[in-house]
């Protein structure tokens, strides 16, 4: 019942192996700092660089898996009921939406009349 098209894709699966190892290789860091470092302001320094360093390696993991992530929530009718729109990123020239015979300002002659003439 829940059979694939042919020619179909399976949705990518994210890589938890690689964050379960980031996140593993930050805690065997913190720990060995822990244990090893000399006590004082070096240490703490280390530790804040070493928890900002991977939670930045978890933010790209993240962001490398974004497609993957977004995959999870969706069933297996998915791809038959999801309508994905490209939109070109390049612009196009507008197209001239002047009307025949409208006025411009260049079409206009300038008038032959003096200050006279107007103030009456």
């Amino acid at each position: 019942m829940n059979e694939r098209p042919r020619g179909a894709k399976t949705p990518p699966r994210p890589s938890w192996g690689g964050l379960y190892a980031l996140a593993g290789l930050m805690l065997g860091a913190l720990l060995l700092v822990q244990v090893l470092g000399a006590v004082g302001v070096e240490r703490t320094v280390l530790q804040c660089g070493l928890v900002l360093g991977g939670f930045a390696a978890m933010v790209q993991w993240t962001r490398r898996n974004r497609a993957a992530l977004d995959h999870l929530d969706w069933c297996d009718c998915a791809s038959s009921r999801v309508t994905m729109r490209v939109i070109p990123s390049g612009r196009a020239e507008p197209a001239c939406t002047r009307r025949a015979g409208a006025w411009r300002p260049g079409d206009v002659e300038p008038a032959e009349t003096t200050l006279e003439q107007v103030g009456r």
